[in-house]
């Protein structure tokens, strides 16, 4: 699946600190954030209210013109928060379409169904009350089809909790807070914006002095009349959004990319490369701190009857991990596009969980990995024009890449790949990468195909090619080593018995009739 082609000039927002805000402005814009989030949560509730009844959200829904003002403050502002809250609305659902693309195209349904499932799913009607239409053959979608796709549809969506608009950031145009460059008030030069803000006070507004620094100052792009506000951890920041567009049309006109590259991404090793480069082995250690530190504070917490988020340590460093992991992964790709200039990445369905992290810091990784990976990649496409491709990475890492022979017992252990039939020998990521690129060629990357599916396409092309087999690394008598495939499952074969060590010194320990014969 190639990543689509942005729609909207790429924007990018740095977050900025106030600098010596008095306790009247600092509590004037809590309130007025605190209002905003009351507000944003009412109209979530009438946005879930039309997209049940109606099949859509509508930002431009106005009809109770009193109660969101009331809460919020102004008219402006209602119109600000629901064009907000139903993006965010939207993007949601938009994640949830794609995985009911996904459960179809795995389904054994008929191609029919499949199709009728296809066009509700593009027309987002999955809870539409009148008829849905087929816009080739004009055919009216049955009704048990009509269930099925709303049967679906609420299993993907019970599967993921909706958004929260309780901590919805506050997203403000030129009407209600606009930003400018200070004129003598600088503090030295510190100061790099003035943030003008109206209140929930009638005709009173507020200016607040926000600090710069070098990454926002050098960072190029036109600065919009716009701000973000939002609070974390008790603190205020303010967030300055640059539109890139002009300066990510420029770069991609200068960028000459070129090929392919293929990238299997991991936890012991960040990411493994189809032209053989191994980024980011070190970073595994630096995790394990990470997690030693947040069980030590999770189980003191726990000890004391409270939550690990109630602590200051603990949330202080999951943004380290977060900021750790949004650092490492931005640096290796940046290096990768600097050196090896691709047009286009191949990766895999990433998965954040190693078996060496505890349960809590694999779930934080999958919270935030993810996204943060998904956020870069779009950043390449943004600047660059490098667009991204997903496969299915089903056995990528156990198949040979010089063969195509599959076995478990081919990658040895993390590190080490040897296969038992030609007897290649390679580091298991750099296999893993080569097979990634290699799936590119397959139909949608093999994306909607399940497992099994996957492992029968590859017994059977194995058979088909008849590759010769490699004697060093095979068992057996000499001049007829044994076909590991006799003892492979995935080729029908019986895998080995396993012999406890317990019972290897068992057998190993002579019988008394045997020392006494030995002794004689």
């Amino acid at each position: 699946m190639v990543r689509a082609k942005p729609e909207h000039p790429p924007v990018h927002r740095t977050d900025l600190l106030p600098s010596n805000l008095t306790v009247s402005k600092e509590a004037a814009v809590l309130a007025l954030l605190r209002a905003y989030r009351r507000g944003a949560v009412l109209l979530g509730r009438e946005q879930w209210r039309l997209f049940f009844e109606a099949g859509r959200f509508d930002k431009n829904h106005d009809v109770d013109k009193v109660t969101f003002a009331t809460v919020i403050g102004a008219a402006n502002r209602v119109q600000m928060a629901r064009w907000q809250v139903v993006g965010q609305l939207q993007g949601w659902v938009s994640n949830r379409a794609n995985e009911f693309r996904d459960t179809v195209n795995r389904s054994s349904l008929p191609p029919v169904t499949k199709h009728m499932l296809h066009t509700i799913n593009v027309l987002g009607a999955w809870f539409r009350r009148g008829d849905v239409v087929m816009k080739d053959s004009g055919e009216v979608i049955p009704a048990p089809v009509r269930k099925l796709a709303r049967t679906i549809m609420r299993h993907g969506m019970a599967q993921h909790r909706r958004p929260d608009l309780s901590r919805l950031s506050m997203r403000l145009d030129h009407r209600a807070g606009s930003i400018a460059r200070p004129v003598k008030a600088t503090q030295g030069g510190a100061v790099g914006w003035w943030v003008n803000l109206s209140t929930l006070e009638t005709g009173r507004k507020i200016a607040v002095p926000l600090l710069t620094y070098t990454y926002h100052a050098e960072r190029p792009g036109r600065v919009t009349n716009g701000i973000q506000v939002n609070e974390r951890d008790g603190r205020l920041t303010f967030g300055v959004v640059t539109d890139m567009g002009e300066v990510c049309a420029k770069s991609r006109a200068d960028y000459d990319g070129h090929g392919v590259l293929a990238l299997d991404f991991g936890l012991s090793t960040l990411f493994a490369t189809s032209e053989g480069q191994l980024l980011g082995q070190g970073w595994l250690k630096r995790l394990k701190r990470y997690d030693a530190l947040i069980s030590m504070i999770a189980a003191s917490q726990q000890r004391a009857g409270r939550k690990p988020r109630d602590s200051r340590r603990y949330r202080a460093l999951v943004e380290d991990v977060r900021g750790f992991l949004r650092t490492e992964v931005g640096r290796v790709l940046n290096r990768l596009v600097e050196q090896g200039k691709p047009r286009e990445l191949v990766l895999e369905r990433l998965d954040f969980r190693h078996s060496d992290l505890s349960r809590r810091l694999n779930a934080i990784l999958c919270n935030c990995g993810r996204s943060i990976i998904q956020d870069k990649l779009r950043d390449l496409e943004e600047g660059f024009g490098i667009t991204s491709t997903e496969v299915n990475a089903a056995y990528t890492s156990q198949t040979c890449s010089c063969c195509g022979y599959v076995d478990k017992r081919n990658r040895r252990d993390q590190k080490n790949f040897v296969c038992l039939w030609c007897g290649h020998r390679m580091h298991a990521d750099l296999t893993a990468a080569a097979n990634i690129e290699a799936r590119r060629a397959r139909p949608n990357g093999w994306l909607f195909q399940g497992k099994a599916a996957v492992l029968a396409e590859l017994v059977r092309e194995f058979g088909e090619r008849r590759v010769r087999a490699f004697g060093p690394y095979r068992s057996g008598s000499r001049g007829a080593p044994a076909d590991p495939r006799s003892t492979n499952p995935y080729f029908g074969g019986t895998p080995l018995a396993v012999v406890r060590s317990s019972e290897r010194r068992e057998a190993s320990v002579k019988s008394p009739e045997t020392q006494a014969l030995v002794a004689a």
